[in-house]
């Protein structure tokens, strides 16, 4: 078969890629490549993808609060799939996996405001503020955790020149 070349549909190449850029499983790729297959074409525009390279880069980079806070629009258009100007609570958590937002974190925020099963831009935005604040807040916890088992390990630590 020399000179065949095989062309991979979109959908394809995108798993591969997803698989090699982030940590998500195949169920999860799946459902960004469905989000971010506007027109149910089986393909990516590049606009679509440029997006998609923005969240995981910000997401790499522990910035989701201010990405989230600065395209809260192009995101609720993103996740408002039927085009109504509005969005299902379950598609907040189903694809709260795109931020780093998930699990308790998630389900904290939406019992703490009441979240109503469908919501508008601007219930969405008071959401991805408290998503922000909480993410902050879990972060500080972490580094403070981590800071302080550091300054245990060096208390146990004979000085080095009687090692």
């Amino acid at each position: 078969m020399h000179g065949l070349t095989v062309i991979l549909p979109p959908d394809v190449q995108f798993y591969h890629f997803m698989r090699h850029v982030s940590d998500l499983g195949k169920e999860q790729i799946m459902m960004t490549f469905d989000l971010l297959d506007w027109s149910a074409s089986g393909e990516i525009s590049f606009e679509a993808f440029h997006l998609l390279a923005c969240i995981l880069l910000c997401c790499e980079y522990r910035v989701e609060r201010e990405f989230m806070h600065h395209h809260s629009a192009h995101i609720f258009e993103l996740l408002d799939t039927q085009g109504s100007g509005s969005i299902r609570r379950a598609e907040l958590q189903a694809f709260g996996f795109l931020f780093n937002v998930t699990g308790n974190v998630l389900y904290r925020i939406i019992d703490e405001l009441d979240i109503p099963e469908i919501l508008y831009y601007k219930e969405y935005k008071i959401f991805v503020m408290a998503c922000a604040e909480m993410k902050a807040e879990a972060n500080k916890m972490r580094n403070k955790k981590t800071e302080h088992e550091r300054s245990k390990q060096h208390e146990c630590q004979p000085p080095r020149h009687l090692t």
